[in-house]
């Protein structure tokens, strides 16, 4: 996960979330402990409504440049002139990227598996690389997991060519032993990006 202190401190300024509210987010978390950044997640699901808890937890995520964002970026070149479900059924070709489902009210959801880096004993695990710091057993609100469809959210937009918002987190490893793999929903807000 990005800087959880300063990043999404930002968005949130930048979503005109009241500074007051702000600060009671962050007042337990920034005294360096260890979770803190569950502690900050904890407290935006008390403080924040679920679309505001989205809409600011869309906007991070991590690895948004490299080999990912090249591939995605190609993608889009090579395959500017094909509809919308064609795009999404060749996503899957793209190393790490998922396999999207197209969903009959236009949204699209993907679903991570085969992730296992030793969190969680399911037969799912989080790829998050900062969750592995984290004693077990945990559990974890999804919303911290927004984090993740952030990074998703940012290569689909790349690689689609249209503006997205996160719809939905439907299921997530960390709040369900590994039972549920991660899933995300997007929905697209606009056409033709540059």
């Amino acid at each position: 996960m990005p800087n959880v202190y300063k990043q999404l401190r930002e968005t949130m300024q930048k979503h005109q979330i009241p500074q007051e509210t702000i600060e009671q987010i962050y007042r337990d978390a920034e005294t360096g402990a260890e979770n803190s950044y569950l502690t900050v997640i904890a407290k935006m699901d008390a403080l924040l409504t679920r679309e505001q808890c989205l809409a600011l937890m869309e906007r991070q995520g991590c690895c948004k440049c490299g080999k990912r964002d090249t591939d995605c970026r190609a993608f889009a070149k090579e395959n500017a002139d094909k509809p919308l479900a064609e795009k999404l059924a060749l996503m899957a070709g793209i190393e790490h990227m998922m396999a999207p489902r197209l969903n009959s009210d236009g949204t699209f959801t993907i679903t991570m598996s085969g992730h296992q880096n030793g969190v969680h004993t399911g037969k799912t695990t989080c790829s998050c690389g900062a969750i592995k710091k984290i004693k077990q057993p945990f559990s974890i609100s999804p919303t911290y997991c927004g984090c993740c469809a952030g990074h998703f959210l940012y290569h689909y937009q790349n690689a689609l060519k249209v503006k997205l918002r996160l719809k939905a987190i439907n299921s997530s490893p960390l709040n369900t032993n590994g039972k549920k793999p991660c899933s995300f929903t997007f929905e697209i807000v606009g056409e033709n990006m540059p």
